[in-house]
């Protein structure tokens, strides 16, 4: 268990960000190779592998490798979303599956995923067939909203689809003290951010389970000049097609008033990056009943969290499992700068894997 404890936090110190996972990606395989795990292909960046005993079925596990920038500057990176132990407990777990996989039923694919942070990942994968002749594919996440050891398993809709975008506006800068002049792109940025957040709460037709957010806003260099323009960026969250259309058109349609409003121009691009993420329930009970020796939750409510693992599952039937690491009431937040998984977390999720492994059929 000691040999863990030092991957997990070798894999905290090298945290990479997505598509540069490089120094991960030679550090798992060194793992893999070392306790003779097959490896199919190894990418770029990440990897994936087949325990193949044979057997007519094979069942797939991921894992993802990426990490999120600790400063504005993007020079340091942190695992805040807990992806290091994510890949330690997979390790852990594809140790003890390989070492006795005479008691599997399945053949075993394993993928440890690059870049799921900007929702490219899964696709990466895809396309480079790390789910060819796989029947059914698991994911698991901690969740700091849940304690540790809980277990949760939900049917259906659990976490939403995600879109990011970026504005940008321009017009005629201006000396600040005459405004008419010019045109008042800071004006207009913060009508475009109020009108927009009124979407959800009054244009009809939008589901409440969406959520429109602006994140970057950058304009003006000066205090006394009003700038020639200004850019917004942010996300939206959605469970069905029809909201995320509906809230792109009328972000669409707002952003057309104002330019004729203010007399300037602009346009809006988006970066399609998920679908929600839906649960299979058939898969959802079969898990159900070969974890019952787990603390498991089902009354949960779908996350606005966004997961590239629904590429997968639009194309083969899976379960993705959020599992609980708070170890009291007030433990960070995913992304938090404070965020941390306890060692216990990984040991939780390695015997997860391994109790799927090795019954499922």
């Amino acid at each position: 268990m000691d040999e863990f404890i030092k991957i997990f936090n070798n894999l905290s110190k090298i945290a990479e960000p997505s598509f540069k996972e490089f120094k991960t990606t030679k550090y798992i395989v060194n793992i893999l190779k070392k306790y003779n795990i097959p490896i199919d292909k190894i990418l770029d960046t990440g990897c994936f592998g087949t325990i193949n005993i044979g057997a007519k079925k094979t069942i797939c596990i991921r894992a993802d490798i990426d990490a999120l920038p600790f400063d504005n500057h993007f020079n340091k990176f942190k695992h805040l979303c807990g992806h290091h132990a994510h890949t330690t407990a997979l390790l852990q777990a594809l140790k003890n599956i390989n070492k006795n996989k005479q008691l599997l039923k399945v053949n075993i694919r394993y993928i440890f995923q690059p870049a799921e942070e900007i929702g490219k990942g899964a696709k990466f994968i895809i396309e480079n067939g790390g789910i060819n002749n796989v029947d059914e594919i698991y994911g698991i996440h901690v969740f700091p909203s849940y304690n540790l050891g809980k277990v949760c398993l939900k049917k259906g809709p659990l976490m939403a689809g995600s879109a990011t975008f970026d504005l940008t506006l321009k017009g005629k800068s201006v000396h600040a003290a005459y405004p008419s002049e010019g045109n008042d792109i800071i004006c207009a940025l913060s009508d475009y951010i109020n009108l927009c957040q009124k979407i959800i709460s009054r244009f009809k037709g939008i589901d409440n389970n969406a959520v429109l957010s602006f994140t970057i806003i950058k304009a003006g260099n000066a205090k006394n000049i009003l700038p020639e323009k200004g850019s917004l960026s942010g996300t939206i969250r959605f469970f069905d097609n029809n909201s995320k259309k509906l809230l792109i058109s009328n972000m669409q349609n707002i952003l057309k008033n104002l330019k004729k409003i203010y007399s300037i121009k602009g346009n809006i691009k988006f970066d399609f990056l998920t679908e929600p993420l839906i649960n299979n329930n058939q898969l959802v009970e079969k898990i159900k009943k070969i974890l019952n020796n787990f603390e498991i939750i089902e009354d949960i409510h779908p996350s606005m969290g966004a997961e590239d693992f629904s590429e997968y599952m639009k194309k083969i039937p899976g379960v993705f499992i959020p599992v609980g690491i708070a170890i009291d009431k007030n433990h960070p937040p995913l992304h938090n700068n404070n965020f941390f998984v306890p060692f216990e977390a990984v040991k939780n999720i390695a015997k997860i894997w391994e109790t799927i492994a090795f019954n499922l059929t």
